[in-house]
């Protein structure tokens, strides 16, 4: 009923803007991903049917309307409807039951000074750390909790057990939230952004500049920043800085890098720190690549958080992605001992 009301509101305005209709251009797409995800803890063994959340299963509706001078105005709406997420999944809650959630709720209207946009969407950096050419981003996304994060690294001494997804993060930017955002005219290989807006309550504020080159094949970059007020005297502002590098040489060859950092004024939160590097290959309908991740001192001062990964990709036509996958996963801290996380995951993703 959501969704309905949504789309509905889309039309009205819509036809608001112009008396004739059909020069509205709308486009519906969606996609369902699902997968099978075996994890070996010191728990035990489980296996999972999930909806794999490195690009979740949605449905969305883009609508655009040519105005006068050159400009555009436009919508877009989209929905995650994800039963079984699988960064929610644990041994004892092995079904979840879906829900629609929004992602996009937002108007946009571009012109020749630039693209100014309104509502629930993308922060101005959001994305940043994230930019990957290899291929394989649906099995080996940069931050690895993405699968299995609702799983314990089992302290083996009987001590606390530690969630996976409190210790590894790619420590991304602040996401979608309701926001106010300008992206300015692009600048030669350039692209910047910035953005203010409300998430839960806390004031937001985002810049964001990315980049695409020719340089032995593609090559694409970006950096951001974001600090969020937590709205407490002993937090202050959360602040994240970080970027991504991609290249994809002409034989298929490729690299991906990423560093971001997480801090904040309260001296009991330690400052945390990620980076990870990715090596590929690309060949017509393939893609393969092995990654190392680490995130310091993310849920405790000292802790290290490590995944090795393989992913691997098959693309038959443009709108299937066939993958499979493990991630090794560990759990370094001081006077502690935890086991590993193996997580094997194979699945596909339909795109319409």
């Amino acid at each position: 009923m959501k969704l309905i009301k949504a789309v509905s509101a889309v039309g009205v305005l819509f036809v608001g803007l112009s008396s004739q209709v059909q020069a509205v251009e709308i486009k519906f797409y969606g996609q369902v991903n699902q997968a099978l995800m075996s994890a070996d803890t010191g728990n035990g063994s489980e296996t999972f049917i999930v909806d794999n959340d490195n690009s979740g299963t949605r449905l969305g509706l883009k609508a655009t309307h040519e105005l006068e001078d050159n400009w555009t105005a436009g919508a877009h709406l989209e929905f995650e409807y994800q039963s079984n997420a699988s960064n929610k999944v644990t041994p004892t809650q092995k079904t979840i039951d879906g829900d629609f959630s929004e992602r996009q709720i937002n108007l946009h209207f571009s012109g020749p000074i630039g693209k100014f946009s309104i509502g629930q969407g993308d922060g101005a950096a959001n994305g940043n750390t994230e930019r990957d050419l290899s291929g394989t981003a649906i099995i080996s996304w940069a931050n690895p909790a993405l699968l299995g994060g609702a799983l314990d690294f089992a302290e083996t001494s009987g001590g606390s057990n530690v969630g996976f997804s409190k210790a590894m993060s790619n420590l991304d930017f602040e996401s979608r939230y309701d926001r106010v955002r300008y992206d300015l005219p692009e600048f030669g290989p350039f692209k910047a952004a910035i953005s203010q807006g409300v998430k839960g309550n806390n004031d937001v504020t985002e810049l964001g500049v990315r980049a695409n080159f020719n340089a032995g094949g593609k090559l694409t970059t970006a950096i951001g920043y974001s600090t969020e007020d937590k709205n407490s005297a002993a937090v202050g502002d959360e602040e994240t800085f970080g970027g991504s590098v991609s290249w994809l040489h002409a034989n298929g060859f490729n690299l991906t890098g990423v560093y971001s950092t997480k801090f904040d004024d309260n001296p009991a939160n330690p400052d945390a720190k990620f980076t990870s590097i990715k090596a590929g290959y690309k060949q017509g309908k393939h893609s393969v690549s092995v990654g190392y991740y680490i995130t310091e001192d993310l849920a405790q001062l000292g802790d290290e958080s490590t995944t090795v990964g393989l992913g691997y990709v098959y693309k038959p036509i443009k709108w299937i992605d066939m993958y499979a996958g493990i991630n090794q996963n560990s759990l370094d801290r001081s006077g502690s001992n935890f086991d590993d996380i193996t997580i094997a995951t194979i699945g596909a993703r339909v795109k319409f």
